[in-house]
C-alpha cells in the first residue's frame, strides 16, 4: 500500500495496545511489554496540517465542502491475500482482519494446525486454544494435564505428566523426589525425600548426616550425628576428642554467645581415622542444649526495632513484636543426608507451631515501618483480616507431589511426575472473607493438556478469570507498567498518552487466529468507551474520525477521514491550494467538492460490535455503564503477544 503505512498502522496499534499487550501478566499484576509497544504511538490526525510530516503522499484527496476530506491509498503491490481493516472513533470500535497463504518455510514447519480465542471484557479473561503439529522426533511419547479451579466452593489444583524421550547421556542415573506441604493460619508442616542415583559421581568414602532439633521450655537441643572425611589442612580440629569439643564449642557455643544465652556441649560418641593419603575419617555424635537464646533474640530484635529510623515504635511496641517474633515455636526438625557409592538420598520432616504470631509480628512491623507506601494500609488490614478468617474457618491447604526421571541404558529419558493441591474448609474461608467485607479471590479456572497420538503431537488449553472491571484494570496495569518498567518514559507526552489510555474505559477486546496447511488468518477487535481520550493525544489536536478499506482483485485501497482540513477552504480549493501540505505530491490527484459523486467505504460498525459480543444497545449506554454481553473465548497471555509478532510481521511485509 504505496505506504499509508502510518495510517495503516493506526487500526493496527490501537487494536495492539488494546488487545495483544493484554493478558495472565496484566490479570496478576506482573510487569509487560507495553512500554514499548507505547513508546511506538499511534499516529492520528484531526487536520492535513498537523499530519503532513507522518501520512504519506496518498493516491486521491477527495474535498469536500464542509472542511473535511477523504484520503485514499492504493495498494496494486500486496501479497496478502486479505486485510480488512476499519475503525470509528466516535463509537470507540477497531477491527481488523488479515488472511494469507503460509510461505514454503512456514508450509514445512512441524506445525500442523492451530487455533485459539481470546477475549476481555468488564467480566472477565478467558479462552482457549489448540495446536497440532507433527511429534518432535526427541519425543516418543508425552501425556500432560494440568488443571485447577479457584471459585467460591474450591481451590484445587492437579498436575500429572508422563513421557519417554531421546536423550544422548553417555551414563544411567535417575532422580525421585516425593513429600507434602500442610499449612494453615498458625502451623506449617512438611516432609519429603530426595534421591539421586548418578552414574557419573565417582564412588567413595560414604557421607551421612543426621540432624535433629527439639524446642524446649527454656531453649533448643540440637543432636547433630555425621560420617565424614575431614581433608588434611583441618585434621588438627578434629584428631583428639579435646580438639573437636573445642572446635564444637566455638561453632555452637558461639551461637549462644551472640544471642546472649549459654550452651552444653556433649559428645556422645567420637571417632577419628588418620589416613596416610591425608584424607581422614571422622564419626562423631554431638548433643548441643541452648538455654536463653529466646530471650536474647527477643532483647536484641527489640532494641533493634526501637532504634530503627524508618520505624515508627516505641519500645514497648518493638518488644511486643519482638516477643510474637520468638513465639514460633518448633515441634519437629528432622533432616538426614546420605550419600554412598554415587547416590545421594536427602529426607527431611518439619513442623511449626504459633505461625500466625510470626506472621501478624511481621505485618505490624509493615505497619510501622516508612515503606514509602509500597504496602496500602488498606491490604494491612486485609491481611490480618485474612489470617483471623482463616483461623475461624479452620483453613488448612496441602499440596503433595511425587516424581521420577530415569536416565536408561537405551539411550532414553523417562519422566513420570504428579502435583496434587487443595485446601479444606475453603468455602466457610469464603463465607468468613465477606462476613467481613474482604475482597475475595478472583474465580479462576483452567485446564492444559498435551498428548503424543501417532506421529503428532496435540496441545489443548482452556483458561477463564471471572472479575469486574478487569478490562479496565488490565489497562491501568499496562499503563502503569510502561510508566515504572525498565523502558518506561518520563517524557511527558507518553505520560500523556498513558493517562489517556487510562481513561478510554476499554469495554471489550477480542482476537481469533487460525493456521491451517497454507494459511493463516487473524481477527481482532476492541471497544472504547470514549476513544476521544487516547487519540487527543497523539499530536496536539489529533484524531481519525475513520478508516476502511475495499479490495478490487488485487488492489486494495484503505479510506482515511479526516475531519477538518484546518485552514483550507475546501469548497473552492485546488490541488495548488493544498500541495504545500505532506499528504499530496505531483503524483495525487484531487478531486474538488462538487466535482465528484462517489460512496466511500465506511467502518461497519455493526460487525464490529456482533464481533465482540456486543449489541446495538449496547453502544447506546449511559457514560459510566460497562456491562457487556460478550461471551468469553479464550487464549493465552503468551497466544497473544505470539499474534502480535505475527501482525507485525504482516505489516512490515507490506510496506516493502
Amino acid at each position: 500500500m504505496k505506504s499509508g503505512g502510518r495510517a495503516f498502522l493506526v487500526v493496527l496499534l490501537v487494536a495492539a495496545v488494546g488487545i495483544a499487550t493484554i493478558g495472565l501478566p496484566a490479570i496478576y499484576g506482573g510487569s509487560t511489554t507495553t512500554a514499548e509497544a507505547t513508546e511506538s504511538p499511534v499516529e492520528s490526525y484531526e487536520t492535513v496540517s498537523q499530519a503532513e510530516s507522518d501520512l504519506d503522499p496518498a493516491d486521491e484527496v477527495y474535498l469536500r465542502d464542509d472542511g473535511s476530506a477523504v484520503l485514499r491509498y492504493d495498494d496494486n503491490e500486496s501479497d496478502v491475500n486479505q486485510v480488512d481493516l476499519g475503525m470509528d472513533a466516535s463509537e470507540g470500535l477497531v477491527h481488523m482482519l488479515v488472511a494469507d497463504d503460509l510461505d514454503d518455510e512456514m508450509q514445512n514447519e512441524e506445525f500442523e494446525s492451530a487455533n485459539f480465542s481470546a477475549i476481555l471484557d468488564q467480566q472477565g479473561f478467558a479462552g482457549n486454544g489448540s495446536l497440532v503439529m507433527q511429534q518432535p522426533d526427541e519425543v516418543t511419547d508425552l501425556s500432560v494435564d494440568v488443571s485447577g479451579e479457584i471459585s467460591d466452593e474450591r481451590n484445587q489444583i492437579d498436575a500429572t505428566a508422563t513421557g519417554t524421550f531421546e536423550s544422548e547421556a553417555a551414563t544411567t542415573g535417575e532422580a525421585t523426589t516425593s513429600g507434602h506441604v500442610t499449612a494453615t493460619a498458625d502451623t506449617f508442616e512438611t516432609a519429603g525425600s530426595v534421591s539421586v542415583d548418578s552414574g557419573s559421581m565417582s564412588a567413595g568414602d560414604d557421607t551421612s548426616m543426621n540432624v535433629s532439633l527439639e524446642d524446649t521450655s527454656d531453649g533448643y537441643t540440637i543432636d547433630v550425628a555425621q560420617e565424614r572425611s575431614v581433608p588434611d589442612f583441618s585434621a588438627e580440629q578434629w584428631e583428639t576428642r579435646k580438639a573437636a569439643k573445642q572446635t564444637l564449642q566455638e561453632q555452637y557455643g558461639a551461637i549462644a554467645t551472640q544471642m546472649g544465652g549459654t550452651s552444653d556441649i556433649q559428645i556422645n560418641e567420637y571417632e577419628f581415622e588418620e589416613r596416610s593419603t591425608g584424607n581422614h575419617r571422622l564419626t562423631i555424635d554431638v548433643t548441643v542444649e541452648y538455654t536463653g537464646i529466646d530471650a536474647g533474640i527477643e532483647e536484641q530484635l527489640a532494641t533493634s526495632l526501637a532504634n530503627d529510623d524508618t520505624s515508627d515504635l516505641s519500645q514497648s511496641e518493638a518488644e511486643k513484636i519482638a516477643a510474637n517474633i520468638t513465639e514460633l515455636e518448633i515441634e519437629t526438625f528432622e533432616f538426614t543426608m546420605s550419600q554412598s557409592d554415587g547416590t545421594i538420598d536427602v529426607e527431611w520432616e518439619i513442623a511449626l507451631a504459633n505461625y500466625d504470631e510470626l506472621t501478624i509480628a511481621m505485618l505490624d512491623l509493615a505497619e510501622s515501618t516508612d515503606m514509602n507506601g509500597t504496602i496500602p494500609q488498606e491490604d494491612i488490614d486485609n491481611a490480618r483480616a485474612a489470617i483471623d478468617a482463616q483461623q475461624k474457618a479452620d483453613l488448612t491447604w496441602e499440596m503433595q507431589w511425587d516424581a521420577s526421571v530415569e536416565q536408561t541404558s537405551g539411550n532414553e529419558l523417562t519422566l513420570d511426575a504428579e502435583l496434587t493441591s487443595e485446601t479444606e474448609n475453603w468455602k466457610d474461608y469464603i463465607a468468613e472473607l465477606k462476613a467481613n467485607d474482604i475482597k475475595t479471590p478472583n474465580d479462576v479456572v483452567f485446564d492444559l493438556t498435551a498428548e503424543t497420538d501417532g506421529d503428532q503431537l496435540a496441545v489443548d488449553g482452556q483458561f477463564e478469570v471471572e472479575s469486574k472491571d478487569l478490562a479496565g484494570k488490565a489497562i491501568d496495569a499496562m499503563a502503569e507498567s510502561a510508566r515504572s518498567g525498565p523502558t518506561g518514559s518520563s517524557n511527558a507526552q507518553s505520560d500523556q498518552f498513558l493517562t489517556a489510555l487510562s481513561e478510554s474505559d476499554l469495554q471489550v477486546a477480542r482476537i481469533d487466529g487460525s493456521i491451517t496447511g497454507d494459511s493463516v488468518r487473524v481477527e481482532a477487535g476492541a471497544k472504547f468507551d470514549n476513544m476521544s481520550k487516547v487519540t487527543e493525544t497523539f499530536s496536539d489536536t489529533v484524531s481519525i474520525s475513520g478508516v476502511a478499506t475495499e479490495s478490487d482483485g488485487n488492489t486494495t485501497s484503505m479510506y482515511v477521514y479526516v475531519d477538518d482540513m484546518g485552514d483550507v477552504d475546501t469548497a473552492s480549493a485546488t490541488k495548488s491550494d493544498i500541495e504545500h501540505l505532506g499528504v499530496v505530491d505531483s503524483e495525487t490527484t484531487v478531486h474538488q467538492a462538487g466535482d465528484w459523486d462517489t460512496e466511500f467505504p465506511e467502518a461497519d460498525t455493526d460487525s464490529m460490535r456482533s464481533y465482540l459480543g456486543l449489541n446495538a444497545e449496547d453502544s447506546e449506554q449511559a457514560e459510566g455503564e460497562n456491562d457487556s454481553d460478550s461471551v468469553p473465548g479464550f487464549g493465552l497471555g503468551v497466544g497473544l503477544a505470539a499474534v502480535a509478532g505475527l501482525l507485525t510481521t504482516l505489516v512490515l511485509r507490506r510496506r516493502e
